[in-house]
């Protein structure tokens, strides 16, 4: 998401993303977003960031400076950080921000912060816009762009402290060595790493993740199907780190498909219930949990134009289907609110008709590319601690 966006007429509204009532004081963050409908011109709404656009930001603070540093104890209810806006330049009176950052103290009282940008409120402003929509202020497909502000009336507040959500514990974590799984395992070519927290795949979830997601491309026309992947999320005894296996994958079977889009019925959640329940009455998959999705995108980029002149001479085709849509985006906001660990594969084409993948993370309060790796054997290490 960047500062340009656009609604195209007859879009329903996700449950997130309505213009509800006003909030309380009390609900909101001291930031607004400021939408405007040309680069420069003047501001034509302002809409108030609340607590609850900030879950999944405060719930990635709890993974990087309380989880991921040894303290896994701390249920993210108890998570607190100060927002502070930062100016898009240093000293200037201009109250524009490009980002904010939330700033924490772990159980020890060492001072952390995390950044983040303006575009991960996207969402907010996708709010804002509708309402302008609504009020014909904003047609159908238009570009809109939008900036943050600082609010001034809830400066000064409780409203600066951004609080982890009533009841949301300490996540259940699997014990297990981490330097076994780095040792035997193998990164794809195309696997971004940065700064996220380690991701297995066995070699078996994997593969199936992929037959799963493609097995749309058999129908005609060709349909979107995917499932929930499934694993363990542990913790290093040695280290404290925080990573994760994904161990099998759950078929959306029963959903509502289309070549653009796959909706889960209730039947599939009912199902998916069902099997992770039994799992958590067996010791050796007690552990089990929901990390994710994948699914397919069983069809071709821009509608199945040819490759441009570039591809010719470039060795991987930026023209791909492989890639989360904003819908993506959104139900995965909703199904998946306040686990940052949460993860994503898309299986999709290039311009090319090749099969391509990206896979996603939480990094920045957004889903941005990041990378896994590939192991075969974890046997011997599952039964490491029981």
């Amino acid at each position: 998401m960047s500062d340009t966006a656009s609604l195209e007429a007859g879009t329903a509204p996700h449950a997130e993303l309505d213009a509800a009532s006003p909030a309380r004081e009390s609900e909101l963050a001291p930031l607004a977003v400021r939408l405007r409908l040309s680069p420069d011109g003047p501001a034509v709404d302002s809409e108030p960031v609340r607590q609850r656009d900030l879950v999944d930001h405060i719930a990635e603070v709890w993974l990087e400076v309380f989880l991921r540093r040894g303290y896994a104890e701390v249920p993210l209810g108890s998570v607190r950080a100060e927002l502070a806006p930062v100016p898009r330049e240093a000293g200037s009176r201009d109250p524009i921000c490009d980002g904010f950052d939330l700033v924490a103290r772990d159980p020890e009282g060492r001072e952390a912060s995390l950044y983040f940008s303006r575009d991960s409120l996207g969402p907010v402003a996708t709010r804002g816009a509708r309402r302008l929509l609504e009020r014909g202020v904003l047609e159908p497909g238009q570009l809109y762009y939008f900036d943050l502000e600082p609010d001034p009336p809830s400066a000064g507040r409780d409203a600066a402290r951004v609080v982890g959500p009533e009841g949301r514990g300490a996540p259940e974590l699997r014990e297990l060595p981490l330097a076994p799984l780095l040792e035997r395992s193998d990164a794809p070519e195309d696997s971004h790493h940065a700064f996220h927290y380690a991701v297995f795949f066995t070699r078996d979830a994997a593969l199936r993740a992929e037959r799963v997601s493609r097995k749309g491309a058999a129908a005609s026309p060709a349909v979107e199907t995917g499932g929930l992947l499934v694993g363990l999320l542990c913790r290093c005894p040695d280290t404290g780190e925080i990573f994760a296996i994904v161990l099998d994958v759950l078929e959306a079977t029963g959903s509502e498909a289309t070549t653009h889009s796959l909706s889960y019925s209730g039947e599939t959640w009912a199902r998916i219930q069902t099997v992770l329940r039994a799992r958590s009455r067996h010791p050796a998959t007690r552990h089990h949990r929901l990390l994710g999705q994948a699914h397919g995108h069983n069809f071709l980029p821009f509608g199945g134009a040819a490759p441009c002149e570039a591809c010719a001479h470039v060795a991987v085709c930026t023209r791909t289907s492989a890639y989360l849509s904003e819908d993506d985006r959104t139900w995965c906001r909703s199904v998946f609110s306040a686990e940052p660990w949460q993860l994503s594969m898309v299986f999709g084409h290039d311009a090319k008709g090749r099969d391509v993948s990206a896979f996603y993370g939480q990094r920045g309060g957004m889903l941005v590319r990041r990378g896994y790796r590939i192991v075969d054997r974890i046997d011997d290490l599952i039964e490491w601690r029981v």
